[in-house]
């Protein structure tokens, strides 16, 4: 069981599927300046808003290339909208409390 919202789970668990080995996750209002913050410490992985998201999240993490990361790291993923779809961005890290300080210390 999840503390989490449904969606947010579901970002996590299809990141699994694709490689990721992060047990947790935050999810933010989809800003440009927030994400190049990001992108500039961690890889960062868009998906397309277009398909199912655990689709879309699974095929874009197994694609990436994070041959360079030891499971330690964490990993951002985004998507920038579509027709009926909010742009998000996630956080995903070995843990709930180090996603959480990852965004604390950059908001």
């Amino acid at each position: 069981e999840f503390g989490v919202s449904e969606h947010v789970a579901t970002v996590l668990l299809a990141a699994r599927e694709g490689g990721s080995t992060a047990r947790g996750a935050v999810n933010l209002r989809y800003d440009p300046a927030l994400l190049d913050q990001l992108e500039a410490s961690f890889p960062t992985i868009e998906f397309d808003p277009e398909r199912s998201t655990r689709e879309a999240v699974r095929d874009a993490v197994a694609a990436a290339d994070l041959a360079a990361s030891d499971g330690t790291e964490a990993l951002v993923l985004y998507q920038t909208g579509a027709v009926g779809i909010e742009p998000i961005v996630y956080v995903l890290a070995p843990s709930a409390p180090e996603a959480a300080r990852i965004v604390r210390d950059i908001v």
